[in-house]
Order: structure tokens, then sequence, then C-alpha cells
């Protein structure tokens, strides 16, 4: 029996060992797959290589599959014979002669063969580990020229600040001849590396281009306001014999944030069970109008009446209204809390509260939802109660 015990430990002592160093073995060989692309942006007709970078030597390789999106079109396995195999996938053409199980060679590339690449690594043909590493290939027509994105940062700008609009392009075969700004059709800046100057301003009412940090990839702006909310583009050139272009859009918006915390108020001083809750939140001014909803011990409340009044300076004043009927369920916890809520987008969120105390408990308090405002309605409510205690002894 003792025996028989000694094995069975052995035995699973042995197995944690070999799991041990297959976690190991597999940290540092198949979890370092890398898939490189060169050229990552290439011009049409020219040749891309495609290598995949893995740790396990040629002899623990089941095999290495390479797809186009989810279409496989080559593969290697050194246990077959011939240990190369080419699957028609419309437009890519292999050079078998120099693709092997680490590489594969594109040859005369088209426009239609930009997307996504992946090469797949299989150690074993019944189990795990398979890894998989994947990576993008542009292909450009005449001129090696394109543009792949206007990034605007912030991508949401408050009035009076300023903004940069980055164009993110790439050349491969030419040297650039310009980048030129629009707002809608209408050019504002320009960059020419081969004039003198190299930028120029075209006048815009409303844009303030700040020349210091402007340059042939960005442009700050300055000072923005409500008119600049819409759609900007940067069109890159590159340079002779091509004269290739291509464009890139975004579209910016410009707001204005409400300068305080939304305000309550109720109908009365005190609720209770029964009663019916008629209550108005206001926020503003703000562009756009902030988004207003009402909460009763943090549940929402049906939608009630909202409106967005004009204020001025093209900015607007939100307003909500709602009536409720106020049930014992309410008071369970004590008096409830209404809490209405003020949203700008993801740039703005502010809440004010009250408490809907009944006529014979304590006035109602009023609070600003912050970290830390429980703890100061706590607060409240305790000096109060030690008031009374205080008026009662000496009465």
């Amino acid at each position: 029996m003792a025996d028989l015990k000694k094995m069975k430990w052995h035995s699973y002592f042995l197995h944690a060992i070999m799991l041990f160093v297959s976690l190991i073995y597999e940290a540092g060989g198949l979890r370092t797959t890398e898939l490189h692309i060169t050229p990552r942006v290439v011009q049409r007709g020219r040749n891309v290589t495609m290598v995949c970078i893995y740790g396990l030597h040629e002899s623990e390789i089941y095999s290495v599959k390479w797809y186009r999106d989810s279409q496989e079109f080559y593969r290697y396995s050194p246990l077959e014979s011939p240990t190369t195999r080419v699957m028609p996938v419309n437009g890519i053409k292999v050079d078998r002669l120099n693709s092997n199980e680490t590489q594969v060679v594109i040859i005369r590339v088209t426009p239609n063969l930009s997307g996504n690449y992946s090469c797949e690594v299989i150690q074993n043909a019944h189990t795990f580990p398979h890894y998989t590493s994947s990576a993008k290939l542009d292909v450009v027509g005449f001129g090696g020229l394109r543009a792949t994105e206007l990034r605007i940062s912030p991508p949401v700008v408050q009035r009076g600040s300023d903004v940069t609009l980055a164009c993110l392009y790439e050349l491969t075969d030419a040297p650039l001849y310009s980048v030129k700004w629009y707002r809608g059709r209408h050019e504002f800046y320009r960059y020419s590396p081969t004039e003198t100057p190299a930028t120029k301003i075209f006048p815009f009412a409303g844009i303030n281009v700040d020349l210091a940090r402007s340059n042939q990839s960005q442009v700050v702006l300055t000072r923005v306001s409500f008119g600049l909310s819409g759609n900007f583009s940067c069109e890159v050139t590159a340079d002779a014999p091509s004269f290739a272009t291509s464009i890139v859009s975004n579209t910016m918006d410009v707001v204005v944030l409400p300068p305080s915390t939304p305000s309550i108020q109720t109908s009365q001083h005190y609720y209770m069970p029964g009663d019916v809750l008629q209550a108005n939140c206001s926020s503003g001014p703000s562009r756009p109008p902030a988004e207003l909803t009402f909460f009763i011990n943090d549940i929402p409340v049906t939608p009630g009446l909202h409106t967005a009044q004009p204020a001025p300076e093209g900015l607007f004043h939100s307003e909500l209204y709602v009536q409720v009927h106020l049930w014992p369920a309410h008071y369970e916890r004590g008096a409830p809390i209404l809490r209405c809520e003020a949203k700008v987008g993801d740039l703005y969120r502010e809440n004010s509260a009250v408490a809907l105390y009944s006529a014979n408990s304590d006035p109602k308090i009023e609070r600003v939802t912050s970290p830390g405002a429980a703890a100061k309605l706590q607060m409240c409510q305790i000096l109060i109660l030690l008031c009374i205690i205080v008026w009662a002894n000496n009465t």
C-alpha cells in the first residue's frame, strides 16, 4: 500500500514538473510571436516581405500558416512533402523561392491587398499552443503617399481654448510637396517646404493660427469660437513627378460648460408619504444644453418636461420639471434624497441634491453631490441633532 501511494505521489510530482516546464517553455517560445511587414506602406507593383518571429526550433514546428484577413494563402509544414503550399487568394502572388518557415514574400502588390495579415504558429497538430500575430499592410498608388488620419486634440474643445489638428500621413517614394488645411472648403493654412516662407495663412473668420507651433504635420488654433464647429480636412500632396494627393477629414465640436452645479427647487418645504412632489432642476448657461436627470434615492425618476431656453452669446439654460407621487417605500430609510444630475457629453457631470424631510422632522438640507458629500450631510445632521438636544435641556 505504501509503495502504491509513493508511486501516485511520484506521478503527481512528475506531472507538476512537466506542466511547470511547459509553461516556462511556452513563455519563452511561442508567446513572443511577432509579425513584421517590410515595408508596411508600399507602392503599388512593389514586393513585400512578411516575417513571422517566434522562439521555436524548426524541428519543433508542426506548421506556420499565413492569412489575409480570414483567408489562408501560404503554409509551411515540415512534416509534409512538399513543405510549402500556396492557397489561391485573389491578387496574392507568393514568391515560393524566397518564402520559408519564417517569412513569405508577396510580389507585385496591388491596392486591393491593403488590410490585415496574420501568421499562426502551431506546435502540435492536436493540442495547443497555437499563437497568432497580426499586422497591417497599406498599398498606395504611384507616388507612395497615404494620408491616414486627421486627429483633433482635445476631441471636444471648450470655447476660448487652443486645439491641435494633426495630419497623419506616410510618404514612401517621393518628398513632400505641400500640406493644405481646410475648414469646410476654405483653405486657411498651407505648408510648402519648397517655398519661402514654408508656411502661409489665408484669412478665415474666427481662425487664429499659432505659427510657432504649426508645421508640416500639425496646425494649432488659438481662442476657438463656436463658428469653428464643423468639418476640417488636410490635403497632402507628394512632389514631382507624381504629385499624388490624399485627403483625410474630421469634425470638431466647440462647447461651453455650465459655470456651476445644477439648482433644485421644490413646490413645498416638507413632504409626507402620499404627497405629490413637484420639482424643477435648472442648469446653464452652456452649449450644447446640459442633459438633466432626476433621481430619488438614486433611482431614476420618470422623465418629465425638459426645455432648453436661449441665453446670451448663443448659450442655453436647461430646465427639467417632474411630478412624482411619494410613497411610504420612499421613506423606508429615512428622508428621501432627491438628486439632479447635469451632463454635457463626457466633459461635464455634476449633481445637486435635497433631502425631502417631513414636517415633524429636521428642516430640509440642500447639498451638492461630490466626493465626501455624504459625510458632510451626515455631519450636518449630527450638528442639528445636538442643537435640538441643547435646546431641550435649556427649556
